[in-house]
């Protein structure tokens, strides 16, 4: 699939069977996705309509909210990490972090506050039970309550300038890059 649409890489996503085409206008989304279905006619392959959506502002993408300029969790990975039971054991912990981790681009200095939680992992042991301390417990829930703020990405606009943000310490560092919207407020940008 990636072969097929090579040519429309500025516009598409394709993976395995899915295929994510977006546009900053509808008359571009309309030439985006004609060349997308002339390259799939082309290359002999077929779609079962009832499996495709168009016109979408926005999609579910493998565990985010994309569109309209922004991206997010879904409600129900955010769900997933609220509900995740406090770790007792060091593959819990490589659960929960596993879990969260994918959604590390969304909290701030992600290092520094999983610093103690990664710490627990440490040692020749791979398996084992913790002594779960006040730091451990601080680190857990300050990750959960990072996305139940609703965390936002949004796309870059590259007329405008950019923010470099980058901090350092012991424990971790971090690079964030942002940009002022129209009403001079601040958005942390996805990649």
């Amino acid at each position: 699939m990636a072969e097929l649409l090579g040519s429309c890489e500025e516009f598409s996503v394709p993976y395995l069977d899915d295929i994510a085409i977006f546009s900053e206008t509808w008359e571009g989304h309309l030439k985006h996705l004609g060349r997308v279905l002339e390259l799939i006619a082309k290359g002999k392959l077929t779609i079962k309509p009832t499996k495709c959506k168009f016109a979408q502002d926005h999609v579910k993408y493998f565990g985010h909210v994309v569109g309209n300029g922004f991206r997010s969790p879904t409600e129900a990975k955010i769900q997933r990490v609220q509900t995740f039971p406090t770790p007792r054991t060091k593959t819990q912990v490589r659960a929960f972090l596993d879990l969260v981790g994918y959604y590390s681009r969304y909290i701030p200095l992600y290092s520094v506050i999983t610093a103690p939680l990664t710490d627990t992992l440490k040692g020749k042991a791979k398996r084992g039970d913790i002594d779960w301390t006040a730091a451990y417990e601080e680190a857990f829930q300050e990750l959960k309550g990072k996305l139940i703020e609703k965390p936002v990405l949004y796309s870059p606009n590259f007329n405008r300038e950019f923010i470099v943000q980058t901090d350092s310490s012991g424990m971790g560092m971090g690079v964030v890059l942002s940009q002022l919207n129209e009403d001079k407020k601040e958005h942390r940008y996805c990649i």
